[in-house]
């Protein structure tokens, strides 16, 4: 049993709506978000992670949902975008990107290997902007 009373889940509940509506606000403002550039990281045998440039929009939608609130986040930093971990045969890739549409948990993607693992990460990231 929690020991909320009815009035505070409610004020929780509209603070979180007004959040949603915020972040759904502010990425769709950051689009098309092109990340042009991303590292890689090798931590040891099947565990890369690969970082890259957060979509802006998720500080400002905080700010935005919380006007006398403050945080240290800035918008359009760096993120771990995807998570790659297995083994061969059994690689998985975990998709970490923000994404107001898409929360989290997602379904994970297996492949059979970490570089079938990479090309896919490759098509997603590298889009450039059409001149």
């Amino acid at each position: 049993m929690s020991a909320l009373t009815l009035d505070e889940k409610m004020n929780g509940a509209v603070g979180r709506a007004r959040e949603e509506a915020a972040e759904k606000h502010f990425f769709d403002a950051a689009q098309p978000h092109f990340p042009l550039g991303f590292s890689i990281g090798y931590r040891n045998p099947g565990h890369w992670d690969i970082y890259a440039s957060q979509v802006p929009g998720h500080a400002s939608a905080w700010l935005a949902a919380h006007p006398d609130g403050r945080t240290s986040g800035t918008d359009g930093g760096r993120e771990r975008a995807f998570r790659i971990r297995g083994e061969p045969g059994n690689v998985v890739v975990y998709d970490g990107r923000w994404n107001p549409y898409k929360p989290h948990p997602r379904q994970d993607m297996t492949f059979r290997s970490v570089l079938a693992a990479m090309v896919w990460i490759c098509e997603e990231l590298m889009q450039e902007p059409t001149p």
